[in-house]
């Protein structure tokens, strides 16, 4: 006991290592954040090849190990690619998580070398201020994927496989071990999401049963899973089940104290089923807001299933547009109208590559959790999955040039506009149904500026699939075009709200999102855009709450 408890208190300091104080983390909220990952990673391997040397216990389990994650290493070419596949960010996650401990760091700290060691190996991590990813990491991965497959109907066999759309030639060359599939099923039973949950914990029973001899994985047996598939079963009502899978347990261990208990339970609540009418299988609740009309419309606008009519199309049109700019008359705007009333267009090629390149990388080690309500009162959610920073002028003349295409292609001013909104979105990345404008009437959060008048929506790279701008009301999807621009008012005419402009961002199914806003305000637009003489008040009302 004396030997465990230093062993386990050792690895407690070894991980308090990869947790140093630093202003990064939250790894799973965006892409941009997963790529110092694999730098740490492939430091580690560099740095365990050197104590291995001295090693003598368990050493051909680790260097297998660490062939594993060096052969991960091998083709990084292109992270932005490589992390836009939502398994390979997962499963990077996990390997921080728990794989190192229990396949390097349990079997190997326990030696005479570990006080040298520990202090060169804290004293370089130190140096470049990483913060380790966390059990908290663990699970926003895990509820990324599960929006992915709540939104796009995905099968939890096939994507385990990598295998995205059925017939979709975009699979994601890389496939969940039992113990990927154990994770997400133990963390989405945690959450109660029982039916998804048993799934993959089903998943990774099928694959632990026909695992080939060698390969590792940490921590998992039969055991360990039917722990929680059988809570599972009994979650969504399927007790008998349950009871089976329960004595599955017993089977293996006839002193599980956890198996005995529910024993009892189970056959006690059978007995009471027996006597009674059958129990109702519970269906899975929905949440306030997945409740609303304006949730349901926009999973069926990303999904594909709704969309705009011909009819409704048959007035929109593409043309090239100076917009009365001299310049322009020689390299005018490509225009592509989405949707008339409200306005919603598209203009395309706004932004170079190197422009492109620039506005990330200067955003690039900046990025911070994305927040949701005004700045006084706003805070981290689900609903908004993305880290995003702010690009301000000032600092920042090189975007002088952008600053006057934006004011060219939108005929407005930026004396009231914000700076822009750098934003990258993670794994299963999304923004839930919301309004740009603010709702409150009395709010005045903005002054003298008024409230956001019009949308300008770079987008700065292509997204292999998902990630769309939907807006719900107008049954419209708007899928990311690298180094086009996507405008629409938020206010009607007369500058009151148009609740039709209700807009979210679709999860990114595979690859990266990255988009940069602008908000143009009402304050200073009086000669730009004059407003309306007939008040729009209270128009689409009955849309505010759906």
């Amino acid at each position: 006991m004396e030997l465990r408890a230093v062993k386990m208190c050792r690895l407690g300091v070894v991980f308090s290592v990869l947790c140093i104080i630093s202003v990064n983390g939250d790894y799973y909220s965006a892409i941009s954040e997963l790529e110092r990952l694999l730098d740490v990673e492939a430091f580690i391997v560099e740095k365990f090849d050197k104590y291995l040397e001295r090693a003598q216990q368990d050493q051909e389990n680790i260097k297998r190990f660490l062939k594993q994650v060096e052969d991960l290493q091998i083709d990084r070419d292109d992270l932005e690619d490589y992390f836009g596949n939502p398994l390979n960010a997962f499963t990077t996650i996990r390997r921080l998580v728990h794989d190192w401990k229990f396949n390097v760091f349990d079997p190997v700290f326990d030696t005479s070398n570990f006080e040298t060691y520990k202090s060169a190996l804290s004293e370089s991590l130190e140096k470049v201020k990483f913060k380790g990813p966390t059990q908290e990491d663990l699970h926003g991965a895990t509820r990324g994927l599960l929006r992915l497959q709540n939104i796009y109907h995905l099968h939890t066999d096939q994507l385990a496989n990598g295998v995205l759309l059925p017939g979709d030639k975009n699979e994601l060359d890389t496939s969940l071990s039992a113990s990927d599939c154990f994770e997400l099923g133990k963390n989405l039973c945690q959450i109660k999401e029982y039916s998804y949950g048993s799934e993959w914990l089903l998943e990774a029973r099928k694959r632990l049963h026909g695992m080939p001899l060698g390969f590792i994985s940490p921590n998992v047996s039969d055991v360990q899973i039917l722990e929680h598939l059988s809570p599972a079963f009994n979650g969504l009502g399927n007790l008998k089940l349950a009871h089976k899978l329960n004595n599955e347990i017993l089977d293996k261990e006839s002193d599980h104290e956890e198996a005995l208990k529910n024993k009892i339970l189970y056959e006690s609540q059978l007995a009471k089923e027996r006597s009674l009418r059958p129990r109702k299988v519970e269906l899975p609740k929905l949440t306030e807001r997945e409740q609303k009309e304006s949730f349901q419309l926009y999973k069926r606008v990303c999904q594909g299933e709704l969309r705009q009519s011909p009819r409704e199309q048959r007035n929109l049109k593409c043309w090239l547009s100076h917009q009365g700019v001299p310049y322009h008359r020689l390299s005018p705007f490509k225009v592509e109208q989405l949707n008339l009333d409200p306005y919603v267009a598209y203009v395309h090629e706004v932004l170079r590559d190197s422009e492109m390149e620039l506005i990330m990388e200067n955003g690039k080690g900046q990025m911070e959790r994305s927040k949701v309500g005004q700045s006084e009162n706003s805070t981290t959610t689900e609903i908004r999955t993305s880290q995003n920073t702010w690009l301000w002028y000032d600092a920042n003349p090189w975007l002088s040039k952008i600053k006057q295409r934006l004011e060219d292609v939108t005929g407005l001013s930026t004396e009231s506009a914000e700076p822009l909104q750098l934003v990258n979105y993670g794994i299963g990345g999304q923004y839930e149904p919301h309004f740009d404008f603010v709702e409150n009437d009395n709010s005045s959060v903005f002054g003298w500026k008024g409230n956001r008048l019009l949308t300008a929506l770079f987008y700065l790279n292509d997204v292999p699939l998902g990630g769309a701008t939907a807006f719900p009301f107008l049954r419209l999807a708007v899928p990311p075009v690298k180094g086009s621009l996507l405008i629409w008012y938020n206010l009607h005419r007369s500058t009151h709200k148009d609740f039709r402009t209700k807009h979210a961002g679709c999860p990114v199914l595979k690859g990266s999102k990255w988009i940069c806003n602008e908000w143009f305000h009402v304050g200073a637009q009086e000669f730009k855009r004059p407003c309306g003489l007939i008040s729009d008040e209270g128009k689409f009302l009955d849309l505010k709450h759906k």
